[in-house]
């Protein structure tokens, strides 16, 4: 609506010109006076005394026009000093949008929201367009003004373990970060159940997130058995990650959504996940459905159908006041623990020591073990074995090699690994690493155990 606005108010701001001119001809002024008076009618300073219906409504219109025209400089003045004067802040932050988002900061956080106004006096930037095209031709746009700040852009569409480095910028993923933020908030984990049944409905890039978060996350025990059930019209995702082991007694499905026995593994389901905002004709019959297990639907907003009905069952996840946080965007407590990882493992094993130097690839493999490692620190509290908990880590880290299209395979160099075909010698089952293998899961686990004994 406002971009269609903006487009019509430079017409409509000519229409007294034109119905005033029509007028004072009709009043019996030439077509040169005419003019003239039409356009002095916008500085209120009639010049003719012509009159007649179309004068006088020129003569109002007009006078609006440039009312109009000046609050809006007024305005546009007034919030460029508030921009400045917030930029001024020692945490000053400019979010670029073009919907309306509030973004949960701190106290001590400036923030702006200039809509596509680069405004580079900011001391960080938040950009997160319409799509992710859109976002990373802004940061080409204004790249030189933003030289030497703090960048983040958000992605929804291109697998963050794809991007090639950026060491001015920090992507962060939206649709991953709402899939953290369902898996922690379900915590299956904690539940003390070893055999799951769920489904992911959904063909939108966030179901494929919700499927790839709950393989590296739900991961608590050596005797669990979980079947996910992915629910899509779109076969990308089985196609991409055809014949993925999973390491232990999980298994993946692939269904679509017009095959008559999906209902059934959805009546069987212990939880159900609706990955894109529901009609309410689905979402009253999967929660009839599903009657024994728990539903959980995208809603970003409050006030949608599912607030209103009247099952205990169905739970909304996403919402934007929660996944537009801070937080889970410069993830600043999420990255200071994936540095530490990094930095531990290259002081005991070798390697790049230096964040800011290492691939984006390595980058997000740390972060994915940062993430997992508080379930390590919960599934410690409660006393489970350590041995298993390192074979979990392995397991967690083989999912997320082979989820960014990398397999077993012996490089010709002799090395462990081959970055550029995306093959590694340790790609294999915990019970077939050699001791030191095992001592790099043991040193992550233990990493954990010491994080646990700093909190508690």
């Amino acid at each position: 609506m406002k971009n269609r606005m903006k487009k019509w108010i430079p017409l409509l701001s000519i229409v007294p010109f034109v119905v005033g001119s029509a007028g004072y001809i009709a009043a019996g002024e030439s077509m040169t006076d005419s003019l003239y008076a039409s356009f002095a009618l916008y500085f209120v300073n009639p010049v003719s005394d012509g009159h007649n219906i179309w004068i006088e409504f020129a003569r109002w219109s007009a006078a609006l026009v440039t009312t109009t025209v000046i609050l809006f400089a007024v305005r546009t003045v007034w919030k460029n000093i508030g921009y400045w004067v917030k930029c001024l802040f020692k945490e000053s932050v400019a979010v670029y949008s073009d919907s309306d988002i509030k973004i949960a900061f701190g106290k001590k956080v400036a923030a702006i929201y200039p809509g596509r106004e680069c405004k580079y006096s900011a001391k960080s930037h938040i950009i997160m367009l319409g799509s992710d095209t859109d976002s990373l031709k802004f940061y080409e746009e204004n790249k030189k003004l933003l030289e030497g700040r703090a960048v983040y852009i958000g992605l929804k569409e291109i697998e963050y373990g794809l991007m090639k480095d950026n060491p001015n910028v920090t992507f962060f993923d939206i649709n991953g970060s709402t899939a953290r933020e369902l898996w922690k908030n379900i915590g299956i984990w904690r539940k003390g159940k070893e055999t799951y049944r769920i489904t992911i409905y959904g063909s939108s890039t966030l179901a494929e997130n919700v499927l790839n978060c709950g393989l590296l996350l739900n991961l608590y025990s050596d005797t669990q058995s979980i079947s996910y059930h992915l629910v899509s019209d779109d076969r990308t995702y089985a196609v991409k990650h055809k014949g993925m082991e999973t390491g232990n007694r999980d298994k993946l499905y692939y269904h679509s959504t017009d095959d008559e026995a999906v209902w059934d593994v959805i009546r069987t389901s212990d939880i159900v996940i609706l990955t894109e905002e529901p009609s309410a004709k689905l979402l009253q019959a999967v929660s009839v459905v599903c009657q024994d297990g728990e539903v959980y639907y995208y809603s970003p907003k409050a006030g949608d159908v599912g607030d209103y009905l009247d099952q205990k069952n169905i739970r909304s996840f996403g919402r934007e006041y929660d996944i537009f946080s801070d937080e889970n965007i410069r993830q600043e407590k999420l990255l200071e623990k994936a540095k530490q990882l990094n930095l531990r493992y290259a002081e005991a094993y070798g390697g790049e020591k230096d964040w800011n130097k290492l691939s984006g690839f390595l980058k997000w493999s740390n972060i994915s073990s940062a993430d997992f490692n508080d379930i390590i620190s919960e599934l410690i509290s409660a006393n489970a074995d350590l041995e298993m908990l390192s074979e979990l880590e392995h397991i967690r880290w083989c999912r997320f090699h082979y989820l960014n299209y990398w397999k077993y395979g012996v490089p010709e160099n002799g090395k462990s690994k081959d970055p550029v075909k995306k093959i590694h010698t340790c790609l294999v089952s915990y019970s077939k690493l050699g001791e030191d293998e095992k001592e790099k899961d043991r040193e992550v686990v233990a990493s954990a155990k010491t994080i646990y004994k700093e909190k508690f």
